[in-house]
């Protein structure tokens, strides 16, 4: 009998992690290798502990209509708890807190609808707009999932969310509103994001009733660390890879840093479309030029430990809009949907800031981040001690993917059409379905089925 079939998955991050656990369903047939190229793995879905907390680094939250996320949940054997979010969350706007529920009962929204109007965080006009808006959301329900954007590619058009909200008469929601959730789920600015990808997002997240948080009780992070203890028996850590070999049309190899050469019958790129583009050079141009159109946003989380919570009437985060003068994303508190991933009567926030002013900050050191995060949570939070229990700084370069409309039925087509052409050769992460943690891991698990396809079909085997 001929040797198994070598695949060497790249990155061991979300979607890498995800690749490499439905590769290894096969490992009787196929021999697996992740490199990563951090000391830890888990990417931007990593998880850490300090003290008895279990940390989310960086990704905090799963949806119920993660399908994806769901399955491998129940494969690995980690439970998913519907989170009730009854207090919703607090934005800060004209110089005062306001309660948001996201959908709920009628009572909820009506008590929305009143904040909107009371504070005059939405005049009547925006209140309209918000309404339409939600209503042609509605309309595409069946469409705008988180496992794929092929139905919805139409509303993929050249715009960004900003100019598609000027078209349309959402700028006062867009900027009151709106911009803030584009915030917390791309860290970026509604510039910067596609027409397509606001829509489904604010959909997925905010606006349809059935989107109820499932998390695991020890936080995402959990999640994936045993994720990757299941792949850790193929997993090489700290071994960036500098060069994916191309000849003739089709994989050869990975080099990795040092020289270290390993053969490869495939290869599951599952890195930010950056790399990728690095580490691939001899990419047909017709898929490089769909890559280049892919950007990320950095962003810092400072997750804070905390004996009483200090966020007003218990809600689970509190956003910032553009009137409240600060640098300030969100401050979530994770013990409303992970209440074991701290100790008893131990409360942990997350402390996200992004786009520009985590570009500012990322040179500084920690210490000094500390410093002026919690001078700046003071300013809303009079409640956050100065001196916490513990604060760590997360750094992430590359945070939100980001890129501009019409690309994402760029990469539809190009993963159908042109990546076939590259024989043995696939690509998985965020930008390769909806940039949120189930689309990255959902590109994984496909990416991985046609590589197990056509190296299965190519020997004559079957798939288990």
């Amino acid at each position: 009998m001929s040797k198994k079939p070598k695949v060497v998955v790249v990155g061991g991050g979300t979607s890498g992690l995800a690749a490499a656990y439905t590769l290894l369903k096969q490992k009787d047939k196929l021999d697996v290798i992740v490199l990563e190229a951090a000391a830890h793995p888990g990417g931007r879905m990593r998880g850490d502990e300090i003290n008895g907390y279990y940390i989310d680094t960086a990704a905090t939250m799963f949806l119920e209509s993660y399908d994806t996320v769901r399955g491998l949940a129940e494969d690995i054997g980690v439970p998913l708890k519907r989170v009730s979010r009854t207090k919703g969350g607090q934005v800060h706007s004209h110089g005062k807190f306001h309660p948001i529920f996201r959908g709920g009962s009628l009572k909820e929204r009506l008590l929305t609808a009143r904040t909107l109007l009371s504070f005059q965080m939405l005049s009547p006009k925006g209140i309209w707009q918000f309404l339409r808006f939600v209503k042609m959301l509605k309309s595409r329900r069946e469409d705008i999932t988180p496992e794929s954007p092929a139905r919805f590619l139409d509303l993929d058009t050249n715009q960004s969310f900003a100019d598609f909200a000027k078209a349309n008469s959402l700028e006062e929601f867009v900027d009151d509103l709106g911009q803030n959730d584009i915030n917390c789920f791309t860290a970026a600015n509604t510039d910067q994001i596609s027409a397509a990808c606001g829509m489904a997002l604010l959909w997925i997240f905010s606006f349809n009733p059935s989107s109820t948080l499932i998390v695991p009780e020890k936080g995402v992070g959990y999640f994936a660390t045993v994720l990757a203890q299941a792949c850790s028996e193929h997993t090489r850590l700290s071994t960036p890879v500098e060069r994916i070999v191309l000849e003739e049309g089709a994989v050869k190899g990975v080099i990795a840093k040092g020289g270290e050469f390993f053969e490869a019958d495939a290869v599951i790129c599952a890195t930010t479309a950056t790399v990728a583009s690095r580490i691939i050079p001899d990419l047909p141009s017709n898929i490089s030029s769909v890559l280049s159109r892919v950007n990320y946003t950095p962003a810092l989380n400072i997750v804070i430990g905390l004996g009483p919570d200090i966020l007003p009437d218990g809600a689970f985060a509190a956003t910032f809009s553009r009137s409240s003068g600060t640098w300030l994303s969100a401050v979530s508190n994770i013990k409303m949907w992970a209440p074991k991933a701290m100790p008893d009567g131990k409360h942990m926030l997350h402390v996200f800031v992004i786009a520009d002013r985590a570009e500012e900050l990322l040179p500084l050191s920690d210490s000094e981040i500390e410093k002026r995060v919690i001078a700046e949570v003071r300013r809303f939070l009079p409640a956050m001690p100065e001196q916490p229990e513990f604060v760590s700084v997360y750094r992430w370069k590359e945070a939100g993917c980001i890129y501009p409309g019409g690309t994402m039925k760029a990469i539809h087509q190009m993963r159908r059409q042109s990546l076939p052409s590259v024989k043995g050769l696939y690509l998985a992460g965020d930008y390769m379905n909806i940039p949120i943690t189930n689309g990255a891991m959902r590109s994984g698990v496909d990416a991985a089925e046609d590589c197990t396809s056509f190296l299965l079909h190519k020997r004559g085997d079957t798939i288990r």
